[in-house]
C-alpha cells in the first residue's frame, strides 16, 4: 500500500515538476518585450490618438489657467504650464519607447541578481538533477516537498500572468495617463503610472532575488540540505 501510494505522487509530481522548471528557465523571470509585438502597439497607437484627439482641450484648459494667474490663482504661471504641456505630450507620445527601455532594465536587474553563475537555465537544472535524482529513491517526505514546490512554482506562474497582464494594461493606458503632466491638478495620476509600472518591474526583480536565494541555500553546493 505504501509502495503505490508512493509511486502515485511520484508519477503526478514527476511531470509536473519538469515542465514548471523548464518553464521558469525559458520565461518566467523576465518580462516579454511587448513594446516590439505588433498587437501592443496598436492597442497603444488607439490610445495614442485619444490623446491626440483630447489635447487640443487641455492645451486650453491650461491657457485659462495662465490667464487666471494673479487673479483667481497665484501659483500656476505660464512659465511652470508651459513645460507642463511640452512633459505631457512628449511622455504620452513617446510611452511605449520608454516602457520597452523599463523593460529592458528590468529583464538586466533580473539577469544581475542573478549573477553569471545562475541564469535561469541553470537554476533550473539544478534543481531538477537534485529532486529527480531524489525523487526516483526518496520516500514520502520527499516527494510531498517536491509537490510543495510544484504549488509554489504554480503560485509563481499565477504571478507572472498577473505581473504582464498588468504590465499590458498600463502600456495600453499610458498614453492617456502620462498627458496628465500637462496639468498640476492631473499630474498625481501619471506619476501613478511611472509608480504602478516601476511597482511591476520590481515584482520581476524580487523573484529573480527569491529564486537566488533558494537555490544557493537548498541546491547549491554548500547549502542546506534538505534530501539527504
Amino acid at each position: 500500500m505504501s509502495d503505490a501510494i508512493e509511486s502515485f505522487f511520484r508519477d503526478l509530481v514527476t511531470p509536473g515538476l519538469n515542465s514548471l522548471l523548464d518553464l521558469l528557465a525559458k520565461s518566467l523571470l523576465v518580462t516579454p518585450q511587448l513594446d516590439q509585438l505588433p498587437v501592443m502597439g496598436q492597442i497603444w497607437g488607439n490610445s495614442q490618438q485619444i490623446v491626440i484627439a483630447v489635447y487640443a482641450t487641455l492645451i486650453l484648459v491650461a491657457g485659462i489657467i495662465v490667464m487666471a494667474h494673479e487673479t483667481l490663482q497665484t501659483r500656476h504661471s505660464i512659465k511652470e504650464i508651459l513645460p507642463r504641456v511640452i512633459v505631457g505630450f512628449l511622455a504620452a507620445n513617446l510611452s511605449l519607447f520608454f516602457g520597452g527601455k523599463v523593460i529592458e532594465i528590468g529583464n538586466a536587474l533580473s539577469r544581475a541578481v542573478l549573477g553569471d553563475q545562475l541564469d535561469p537555465e541553470t537554476a533550473a537544472r539544478a534543481m531538477t538533477d537534485t529532486l529527480m535524482h531524489d525523487l526516483d529513491g526518496g520516500g514520502l517526505f520527499v516527494i510531498f516537498i517536491a509537490l510543495a514546490l510544484v504549488v509554489m512554482l504554480v503560485a509563481v506562474l499565477l504571478t507572472y500572468i498577473v505581473r504582464v497582464t498588468l504590465t499590458i494594461i498600463l502600456l495600453a493606458a499610458a498614453p492617456i495617463l502620462l498627458m496628465c503632466h500637462a496639468l498640476p491638478q492631473t499630474e498625481g495620476i501619471a506619476f501613478w503610472w511611472w509608480k504602478a509600472f516601476a511597482g511591476v518591474m520590481a515584482i520581476q526583480v524580487g523573484q529573480s532575488l527569491a529564486l537566488v536565494a533558494a537555490i544557493k541555500l537548498f541546491f547549491w553546493p554548500g547549502g542546506i540540505t534538505l534530501f539527504n
